[in-house]
Parts: structure tokens; sequence; C-alpha cells
């Protein structure tokens, strides 16, 4: 089937959120900050029709690293039955080339310790130390520069 990446909304993104990232909540209760802004950008990878993975790209400065020209990686998931076969790869490359061409200088994202070693694959670096938002387990923030 055929694989493809395309900007969608950000209502769109909130059925695979509330699946696979925050399945605690409802989906009407993941409307992230800034999920509407004008600079906010939100990828869909779909098989066939499908949408099968999703991914959303905020302006956003990380805390402590006052560089203006930051994009933020956020709510990065991929449906069960599709893990593993490339679709996380395509929306990071995808979200990387958006946050090039916007004249990015920081590309970083709040990670999952258990997703490291794929953040690592593109270049991003663990910073500071683990937290723990509340019912989402373990985060690192994760950097690359652009």
């Amino acid at each position: 089937m055929e694989t493809e990446v395309k900007k969608i909304t950000a209502s769109e993104t909130r059925k695979l959120r509330q699946l696979i990232l925050r399945p605690h909540q409802r989906a009407e209760e993941l409307i992230y900050e800034d999920d509407e802004h004008p600079d906010t950008v939100h990828f869909g990878a779909f098989i066939g029709n499908e949408l099968e993975g999703i991914a959303s790209l905020y302006k956003h400065i990380p805390d402590g690293i006052e560089v203006k020209d930051s994009w933020r990686l956020r709510g990065m998931a991929t449906s069960e039955k599709f893990r593993g076969r490339g679709l996380g790869l395509l929306l990071m490359n995808r979200c990387i080339e958006h946050s090039k061409k916007m004249n990015g200088k920081i590309f970083w994202c709040n990670a999952r310790t258990t997703a490291e070693g794929f953040y690592e694959k593109f270049g991003l670096k663990r910073i500071g130390e683990v937290f723990t938002p509340e019912g989402l387990g373990e985060h690192i923030v994760m950097i690359k520069k652009l």
C-alpha cells in the first residue's frame, strides 16, 4: 500500500494522540497549547487513506536555551498496527526538513526515555535530567542543532 506524509489539522491528530500517547485522557482533552497557532504544523502519515502516524511541530523555545528559531516536535505517534514499518522515519524527516525550511536553528522535543535511541538516529542529543510529567512516564529533553 502507498504511504504518504501530508499536512493535517490539529483535530485530526487527536484520535492517535489519545490512543497511543495519552490513553488515560479523552481525545477532546488533547488540545495542546498553540495547536492552532499559524506557525504550527501537523503532519500525518497515511497508509492508503488511513491516518496511521502523526507528528506536530511548534515554534517553541526550549527552557534555558534562548534560540529564537527553535522548533519543537510534539505528539509523535504511530498506530500499533504499523509500528516498525518506517512511518516514524518519514515523519521525523518531514519535521526536520520543515524546521530547516523555516530557518530553524534548533529542533527539539520532550522524549520518552524509551524512545531516546530512536531520536538519537536523527542526531538529537539528551540534555538535562530525566523528568516525569504526571501520568506520562519518564521523559528527557533532546535537541539537535540545524
